[in-house]
């Protein structure tokens, strides 16, 4: 259900020169640069342009930007948003199929019921201090950031406006596209992705299902450099936190937003301050899942795991 959304956000930090990625730090360590104080000082003294693209989905994407809004709106400051169409080109029948396939009638229809009052609620007028957001268009307003809804961020019209805008670097949040390379030559500084998985395991669709079905004890984070190819390129982060026992697939996704938040704003820090380390990621090893088939779906609520 992760990627049933996603859209494109500027932040502008601070910042001067363009970076250098480093190699040969071992994986397990990237995580844990990028916390100090003395980072997040340099970060906020420095000036860089941040697109973030991402998409519209109030249910599984508005959870990472309330969190980072949240947290870092001081230290990033957000220029503009723009948002694609959730699950980008895909079927909106082939989407309800596969959804009703794992949610059942009940869920779909918890889930319409949910979408309806973002959609209503969405619409009020909320300050900063909010409790919480309804859309990521009412969120955008509260903190006086431009939102903008697009279409294929691969298009020609939306690249030239980019290249107008002229980012220093482009974030994916849950993008429904896999970005081509005239776009992410674009910023200087490249382009980063989150995926909620540890890569290069668990690369595709469904990452956070695909983990609980394989009844991993511990979700992962990646944050890598995008290339052309999915869920390829470079690492800059990975991180992972316990499943919790009994825990749904719709709280674990909820979570795990959150969760990566905090991650992105510790790799923003480091690149702010070309701290960062990229490391390669095994392009023979790890695996690739899509959405899942009927009887895979079976198997998963006979284990006793539910995806609400």
């Amino acid at each position: 259900m992760e990627d049933v959304g996603r859209s494109a956000l500027f932040l502008h930090v601070k910042c001067s020169g363009l970076h250098k990625r480093h190699r040969g730090l071992a994986g397990e360590k990237v995580h844990q640069l990028g916390d100090s104080e003395e980072l997040k000082t340099r970060a906020r003294n420095a000036v860089m342009k941040i697109e973030i693209l991402t998409d519209d989905n109030p249910l599984y994407v508005l959870p990472f930007f309330e969190e980072f809004l949240k947290n870092y709106s001081s230290e990033f400051e957000i220029a503009h948003i723009s948002v694609c169409r959730p699950m980008g080109d895909r079927s909106r029948v082939q989407l309800l199929r596969e959804l009703s396939a794992l949610y059942g009638a009940g869920g779909i229809a918890r889930i319409a019921g949910q979408l309806l009052s973002a959609r209503l609620l969405g619409v009020l007028p909320l300050r900063a201090n909010a409790k919480r957001f309804f859309t990521l268009s009412q969120l955008c307003a509260a903190y006086r950031i431009p939102f903008e809804r697009i279409t294929n961020p691969n298009a020609e019209s939306i690249v030239r406006e980019v290249r107008e805008r002229k980012p220093d670097l482009l974030v994916s949040v849950a993008c429904p596209y896999i970005l081509k390379r005239t776009l992410l030559s674009i910023p200087p500084f490249g382009g980063i992705n989150i995926h909620h998985a540890p890569l290069p395991k668990y690369r595709g669709m469904m990452p956070t299902f695909w983990q609980m079905f394989h009844e991993e004890k511990r979700v992962g984070v990646t944050i890598h450099y995008m290339v052309e190819k999915i869920d390829r390129g470079q690492a800059l982060l990975r991180d992972e936190f316990p499943i919790e026992p009994g825990e749904s697939l719709d709280h674990l996704i909820r979570r795990s937003k959150r969760h990566g938040a905090h991650c992105m704003a510790r790799v923003l820090r480091q690149i702010v301050t070309r701290t960062q380390v990229a490391v390669p990621l095994s392009e023979t090893e790890g695996s690739y899942f899509t959405f899942p088939s009927l009887q895979q779906i079976r198997e998963f609520r006979q284990r006793g795991l539910r995806a609400l």
